[in-house]
């Protein structure tokens, strides 16, 4: 979950109003939109490196049993890899 500070408390809504809301001013909201896109552009090759290491070995396993539980362990793998880094909505 992305989280940003702002006057010393730690936040994780990103809704421009509530931001507003906070007194930030619009360059201050903008940073943090920017900040934010950035570290979801990051899990773009995160989320590869989850693949290869964690998700791909499980991919062949499952291919090799030919089990409805191996093919199981594969997609829950899959699906908690993205759950732990999301893709920015451009991507």
């Amino acid at each position: 979950m992305f989280k940003y500070t702002y006057k010393g408390v730690s936040h994780s809504n990103i809704n421009a109003e509530y931001m507003k809301n906070l007194g930030m001013d619009q360059e201050q909201i903008d940073s943090v939109l920017n900040l934010q896109q950035f570290e979801l552009s990051q899990n773009v090759v995160k989320r590869q490196a989850a693949y290869k290491a964690e998700s791909d070995p499980l991919y062949m396993e499952a291919q090799f049993d030919g089990t409805p539980e191996s093919l199981k362990v594969w997609q829950d793998k899959v699906a908690e890899i993205k759950a732990r880094y999301p893709l920015p909505e451009n991507a």
